[in-house]
């Protein structure tokens, strides 16, 4: 009976040598899972804002594309309007030099091309586009944009006739003005017109004012000298 008391107790005694090495172990390696256990948290945390980042540059990104592909489409539309508008002008255009052809225009004074850089400019303003400077797309500006407050004066540079007053789709309230020997001028965007198509003018008349018709933003006018047809810069024409 003693016998096994002793192996009973040693027994025990060495159960309790176990459990307490065991306890010695665990508490050894709690630190190290307790530092695994928030180096994970941490690289969970990691990927969960990486994740939320991607995912707000994939939908800033998607915005962009949006947005580019509205300004693209904008471009292209507003490329095929200029160029419907210019080509509605020089259907008028190209109608009113085959009209002047057959018609003689005897004007008492100066020629107009005597006049070459020193007519003043029709109206006074900030320059808004430059002859042959980039429009849209491969379309390049065929004469200049004044800008001016509207309501401003419109004057004719030279002397001539109208052969052309009233509103085209683009240019908007629209005056050609023939000087003879194939040179005209042209003044487009006012905001009303003073005469009519047969009437005469004389240099520096007022015949229009500034404005925003044919559908621009900013008030002023589109100012174009031609001659047989074809635009030249108003720039080598008109002083200041």
């Amino acid at each position: 009976m003693a016998v096994y008391q002793s192996h009973l107790v040693s027994a025990r005694q060495d159960a309790i040598e176990h459990y307490q090495s065991t306890l010695d172990e665990l508490a050894q390696i709690e630190p190290e899972l307790i530092r695994q256990t928030q180096k994970l948290a941490e690289s969970q945390a990691r990927l969960s804002q990486r994740h939320a980042s991607l995912k707000a540059t994939r939908a800033e990104r998607d915005r962009t594309l949006k947005k580019l592909n509205a300004a693209i489409n904008a471009k292209d539309e507003k490329l095929r309007k200029n160029q419907a508008d210019r080509a509605n002008l020089e259907k008028l255009l190209a109608e009113v030099v085959r009209q002047l052809s057959d018609t003689a225009l005897g004007l008492a004074g100066d020629s107009f091309k005597s006049r070459k850089g020193k007519m003043g400019w029709p109206t006074k303003g900030q320059m808004g586009a430059r002859f042959g400077a980039n429009r849209a797309g491969e379309l390049r500006w065929q004469g200049v944009k004044i800008l001016a407050p509207e309501g401003r004066e419109v004057k004719a540079i030279h002397a001539g006739r109208v052969v052309f007053a009233d509103y085209l789709r683009g240019q908007g309230m629209l005056m050609v003005i023939d000087h003879g020997d194939n040179y005209l001028s042209l003044y487009a965007h006012n905001q009303v017109l003073y005469q009519e198509t047969g009437d005469w003018v004389t240099a520096g008349e007022l015949i229009g004012r500034a404005g925003t018709s044919g559908g621009q933003a900013e008030a002023g006018i589109y100012f174009e000298i031609r001659h047989a047809g074809k635009p030249v810069d108003p720039a080598h024409w008109c002083r200041g």
